[in-house]
C-alpha cells in the first residue's frame, strides 16, 4: 500500500509491505519538488500489522526532533 502524508512543511510517503505472518514494515521516503519529484529515503519502522507499522511511521514523522532535523 502507498499513502502521502504532509507533516509540517514535509511530505512523506509511506509504503508498506509484509514480511511474515505478524511482521509488517513500513518505508518512509520524504518527497521533494526540486524541478522533478523526488524520494528520498528518511526511516523504516515495523508492527505486527500493517496499521500497527503505519502508526509508528507517522508517530515518528510527528516528532519535533525529525522535523528540526529538515
Amino acid at each position: 500500500m502507498e499513502r502521502v502524508e504532509v507533516v509540517g512543511s514535509n511530505t512523506f510517503v509511506l509504503r508498506t509491505r509484509q514480511l511474515g505472518p505478524h511482521c509488517w514494515c513500513c518505508d518512509v521516503y520524504e518527497r521533494r519538488e526540486q524541478g522533478e519529484t523526488v524520494e528520498l529515503f528518511a526511516f523504516e519502522d515495523f508492527g505486527e500489522s500493517e496499521i500497527e507499522a503505519i502508526a509508528m511511521a507517522l508517530q515518528d514523522a510527528h516528532e519535533p526532533s525529525y522535523l528540526n532535523s529538515h
